[in-house]
């Protein structure tokens, strides 16, 4: 049987370190198929800037099976076309040889096949050497990943939270690897509120809350001018929510934030367009009980849940109350909130939490211990804040990956 028996075989890599990183997008298949009118159509409408070109070992060696190689940047002087034609073209093309007599592409069938190479190089790229290396590498690993049908859907699922494109510029938390800190900024002042994110620790643990006085005073695009000083935190716009839910959850999508909250007061017709347009900005929903008698009935109630729910007490309020009924701790019925959401919820706890509470708090199965005055009120913000960092026993973890192997 024909090693691509039908259609095209699809791979990615990327490799290298900037301004020199390979980028390969490729696919190979059938002259008879896709692929092969795809190559004829490229060779034979060729567009300004993106010229493709064969794949030559050198001069006059074509590679096979016979590739072309298409620019992804715009070629727009000699220096470029340079670095085009010489160590990326060879490169790509070697790589492809390789891959014949290394057996990952089948001798026999070099002949049937075509392959079309997308090649990323960085106007800054200068150096050669680092130039033809990386580009071989990602095409290599590119077509044995295509070869592989690599990643398969478990794999994607698996990897989706863990880190981000490397290109992005920031490192992004998904929250799946609780407990967090939850630093409540209420305070209605941008300098002292600049002050205490600049003094927060670097950690992945940290979620910094941007307060509803605070978004009442400056408005949700608070929420951007966090991000600009801490770019890789979760950052929650605390809005608590009671009317206009799509409206209101897509404007703090806008402004950037990462988690956005409501208040579980609102109607439930309120709530559920929430979540929902939360979910279609890309950003967690977040539904705040406080105030509210029987968290677990609303929850009941809801069609679609949230992805977190705050067990949230008053300021002034020593115990939660829950109208008589019997509490799995100070907080509520955190067992009783997740088997409503099958367990697929975060449980945050708010409210007075010192440090002394933190351990009561996570034995009682919370996921994010939200802090305010203990921190943002102390006269060493970064001590105390790693002293609750320390008291949950988190461990910093880097999310950010580039994965050039599993």
């Amino acid at each position: 049987m024909p090693m691509i028996d039908d259609g095209f075989l699809i791979g990615e890599a990327l490799v290298g370190e900037e301004p020199e990183i390979a980028h390969i997008d490729l696919v190979i298949g059938s002259k008879k198929e896709a692929v092969g009118t795809a190559f004829a159509c490229s060779i034979a409408q060729p567009r300004q800037g993106h010229t493709p070109i064969l794949g030559v070992i050198r001069p006059n060696l074509p590679t096979k099976p016979t590739t072309l190689i298409v620019p992804k940047v715009s070629i727009r002087n000699l220096a470029d076309a340079e670095k085009m034609f010489g160590p990326a073209q060879s490169a790509v093309a070697k790589a492809i040889a390789d891959a014949v007599e290394e057996g990952t592409i089948p001798k026999a069938e070099v002949e049937d096949l075509a392959v079309i190479v997308s090649v990323f190089i960085h106007p800054r790229g200068r150096d050669y050497q680092r130039i033809y290396r990386y580009n071989y590498a990602a095409t290599k690993l590119a077509l044995s990943r295509a070869i592989q049908k690599f990643p398969d859907i478990d794999k994607v699922l698996e990897e989706k939270d863990k880190s981000i494109h490397a290109m992005i510029g920031f490192k992004m938390n998904n929250l799946k690897k609780p407990p967090y800190l939850e630093v409540a900024l209420d305070i209605p002042d941008w300098r002292r509120v600049e002050g205490i994110i600049r003094a927060l620790p670097r950690s992945d643990a940290i979620i910094i809350e941007a307060g509803t006085p605070l978004i009442k005073r400056y408005g949700v695009e608070v929420v951007q001018k966090i991000h600009q000083l801490r770019p890789e935190t979760v950052v929650f716009a605390d809005l608590k929510t009671l009317d206009t839910g799509n409206l209101e959850a897509r404007m703090a999508g806008d402004a950037t934030a990462d988690v956005a909250g409501f208040s579980g007061l609102a109607p439930i017709g309120t709530m559920e367009k929430f979540i929902e347009e939360c979910k279609k900005v890309g950003a967690l929903s977040l539904m705040d009980t406080l105030n509210v008698p029987d968290p677990v009935e609303v929850l009941r109630k809801l069609k679609v849940k949230p992805d977190i729910v705050e067990l949230h007490r008053a300021i002034d309020v020593e115990l939660y109350q829950n109208r008589g009924k019997e509490q799995e701790s100070e907080w509520g019925n955190i067992g009783e909130v997740r088997r409503v959401c099958e367990n697929e919820v975060l449980v945050a706890v708010a409210g007075g939490i010192r440090l002394k509470k933190v351990k009561k708090a996570l034995n009682a199965g919370a996921d994010i211990i939200v802090v305010g005055r203990a921190i943002t009120a102390a006269k060493d913000v970064t001590g105390a804040a790693r002293g609750f960092l320390q008291e949950m026993g988190v461990e910093d973890v880097d999310q950010f990956r580039v994965m050039t192997d599993f």
